[in-house]
């Protein structure tokens, strides 16, 4: 086997992608098992995306479980039933979390203080309980298992590293509507920073590794003017496509981050570099 190949190897390990159903953790999850990882996605969807559905009607190591990453009586079934199927994982992507649509009822887009107190609590919830859940539930049966070497990454944002820039969605204020990026999001993905931080100290006597990743502006069917806005305030002059943290993710699973703990690894562009 080739060094770099060696490097980035996930040969028979076990990952865990939480939001694995979306846009960019079904990325994730086929990114794994094209490293020769098995894979648990863990999404509160009950349908597969038809990357999920493709991986598992090719027969690939993948096993789906619909589960709300919040409840945690019904996340310790499926992850312990994850951890029967597959073996005990040793990579754990915590992916899932709410995000603010564009066409999202006005209320969660609009003015700061009509900010709903149910939507800053789903927020906070999706992005943070639930991680914290299935950081649990990982290293404890990491631990009992008596596993050397795992990993976690925790995926963050651009907007949990600087504010939204609220001029980039001028041009819908201009058109009569009030819409702001709202702040349950930004709140939750700095959260996510922190987090990474305190658990790396705590995990690492234990063989784990935890890192952040933070994506920048994935394209995904948006308005004309609102990808323009965002591509002229980032230097590569272009949002990301779905595949371009594929390979940020396989790194830091793998052997090639070895001494890599407790840090931030920012993808966005160049971005938050302005």
């Amino acid at each position: 086997m080739a060094y770099a190949e060696d490097l980035f190897n996930l040969k028979d390990r076990v990952a865990v992608v939480t939001g694995g159903n979306g846009a960019l953790g079904s990325e994730y999850a086929e990114a794994f098992i094209k490293s020769g990882a098995k894979v648990a996605v863990f999404d509160i969807k009950k349908e597969n995306c038809p990357k999920i559905k493709k991986l598992m009607d090719d027969g690939k190591p993948l096993a789906y479980y619909s589960v709300d990453i919040t409840k945690k009586d019904l996340l310790q079934k499926a992850y312990e039933d994850a951890a029967s199927e597959l073996g005990t994982p040793t990579i754990l992507v915590n992916n899932a979390g709410l995000d603010s649509h564009p066409s999202a009822p006005a209320a969660q887009n609009g003015p700061f203080e009509d900010y709903p107190e149910e939507v800053w609590d789903a927020m906070i919830d999706s992005h943070l309980k639930g991680m914290l859940f299935m950081s649990q539930f990982f290293i404890k049966k990491f631990r009992e298992a008596g596993e050397k070497r795992g990993s976690i990454i925790n995926i963050s944002s651009t907007y949990g590293l600087v504010t939204p820039d609220q001029s980039v969605y001028e041009f819908r204020r201009k058109n009569g509507e009030q819409y702001f990026k709202p702040v349950g999001y930004s709140v939750a993905k700095s959260g996510v920073l922190n987090f990474t931080r305190w658990l790396a100290e705590y995990a690492a006597p234990f063989g784990i590794r935890v890192n952040t990743l933070a994506p920048g502006g994935v394209y995904a069917g948006q308005d004309k003017e609102f990808i323009r806005e965002y591509e002229k305030r980032t230097p590569l002059g272009r949002m990301a496509e779905r595949t371009d943290y594929n390979g940020a993710v396989i790194f830091l699973a793998s052997d090639a981050s070895s001494y890599m703990t407790g840090s931030l690894m920012v993808v966005d562009g160049g971005w938050t570099a302005r």
